[in-house]
């Protein structure tokens, strides 16, 4: 089976891309059934409409300036017409008023969302049947419990995962989504809210876990293809 092709975007972030990027690349491609390219300059390589063409699946570890309108637009494109994406972490933070954008992810960071402490928490699977998690048991995960994304555009969504957020650890009291899957135009989107690295910190505590591999894995072959191959 040929491997899925998918274009990495980042080179901006308030975590740390030259960390996560390289991790989740090198994750794809050790599973054997991806081969990704990394772009740092995602507003010029965006711009190339006819270079897109090829591509099954955009990776968006990015969260900074705004792309070019043509960019824009091309992505815009590429995804209403099939092409899978992963939003991953704080991609959901990205674009504040790029309504195209905002339809795809569906939940974002906007104003009144936040985090409580970096700590270890029960991620809860919701939907056992979904070929992101099915027979993926309730785990433990080290990292960054965002609440109170906003939903925007009225678009549907469904949530696969979510975790309790500990007023604790300055959480809401409430469950919150971790795995939303969304659709814009022929594209899945499959959204990762985990996988938070600050730069500086010395772990990637959030990135070891078997299951936390296995959902962004299987999340992004779902995206690209509708299916999962285990």
């Amino acid at each position: 089976m040929s491997k899925i092709k998918t274009l990495l975007i980042t080179g901006a972030n308030n975590h740390d891309w030259q960390r996560s990027a390289p991790f989740c690349k090198d994750l794809l491609e050790k599973s054997g059934k991806f081969s990704v390219t990394l772009t740092e300059d995602p507003s010029t390589v965006l711009e190339d409409a006819g270079g897109l063409k090829d591509y099954q699946l955009f990776f968006s570890d990015y969260n900074g300036p705004e792309w070019s309108e043509t960019a824009k637009t091309n992505f815009e494109a590429a995804v209403r017409n099939g092409v899978g994406l992963i939003i991953f972490h704080a991609a959901d933070n990205a674009f504040p008023g790029w309504v195209e954008y905002e339809k795809m992810v569906g939940l974002l960071w906007r104003a009144g969302t936040g985090h409580g402490s970096f700590h270890q928490f029960k991620v809860a699977i919701l939907d056992h049947e979904h070929p992101i998690t099915k027979d993926i048991p309730d785990f433990l995960q080290w990292d960054e419990l965002y609440h109170k994304l906003v939903h925007m555009h009225g678009v549907p969504y469904k949530v696969l995962a979510s975790a309790y957020s500990d007023p604790e650890t300055g959480g809401t009291g409430k469950d919150e989504p971790m795995m939303v899957t969304t659709q814009y135009g022929k594209g899945r989107v499959f959204h990762h809210v985990l996988g938070h690295i600050w730069a500086g910190q010395e772990e990637m505590q959030a990135f070891e876990g078997e299951e936390f591999q296995k959902t962004l894995i299987r999340g992004c072959q779902w995206a690209a293809t509708g299916v999962v191959l285990d």
